[in-house]
């Protein structure tokens, strides 16, 4: 099907996307989806944007790739937080945003379509890992990093690792629906999570 099917692994190659005509492809994939609760066809993509189906394809492989690019451009607040928060914090409602985009809002559905069609569709995967999941895991490995830098992060920790501690809950809640998305799932994540990855503190020696 043309939602979820890819014509190529990446993006074609041409002449530098036009800013405005990548806007109005982005915004009518994500306003279709919002609208209709499902990845919209590239007709359907095509004709909200006034382009041809062939200027789609020139920049990305399918509807459901431009959708998760699309998402992660309406919804870019939810990865976005001042460095002056405390790491911790900062990780903490980075999970929470991300808790709450999903559960509140019709994202959540469609990023639930997404991902289980990106297991049968190497593109659609490589897509939202790169339009989607990517960003996101960049945001937490910068507070992390910035932690380490401070002195409150273990300087030998496995970013990668703990990134998928923290955001994986959400997303198995979100594809299985075993246990709910609940207001303290980010809380309880930190919480587990943080202890492995602190920095040892060193108690003050006493007065001799």
């Amino acid at each position: 099907m043309d939602n979820v099917s890819s014509n190529s692994s990446s993006p074609r190659a041409g002449r530098p996307r036009s800013e405005r005509t990548r806007h109005a492809i982005l915004d009518a994939a994500t306003d279709l989806a919002l609208e209709g609760g499902r990845v919209p066809t590239i007709d359907a993509v095509a004709s909200r944007a006034g382009v041809s189906r062939t200027t789609i394809y020139k920049w990305w492989p399918s509807s459901a790739a431009v959708l998760a690019e699309g998402l992660l451009d309406r919804f870019h607040e939810s990865i976005e937080f001042d460095d002056a928060l405390p790491v911790r914090e900062a990780l903490t409602l980075q999970v929470d945003a991300l808790v709450t985009l999903l559960r509140d809002t019709p994202a959540g559905q469609l990023v639930r379509q997404l991902l289980a069609a990106a297991a049968s569709d190497r593109a659609l995967g490589l897509a939202m890992l790169e339009r989607w999941l990517e960003p996101r895991r960049a945001t937490a490995a910068h507070h992390l990093e910035r932690g380490v830098q401070q002195g409150g992060v273990r300087a030998d920790v496995d970013t990668t690792l703990v990134v998928d501690a923290l955001f994986a809950p959400v997303y198995h809640r979100l594809v299985w629906g075993h246990a709910p998305l609940d207001d303290n799932l980010a809380r309880q994540v930190c919480d587990l999570v943080w202890p492995a990855v602190a920095a040892p503190t060193t108690a003050p020696t006493a007065a001799s």
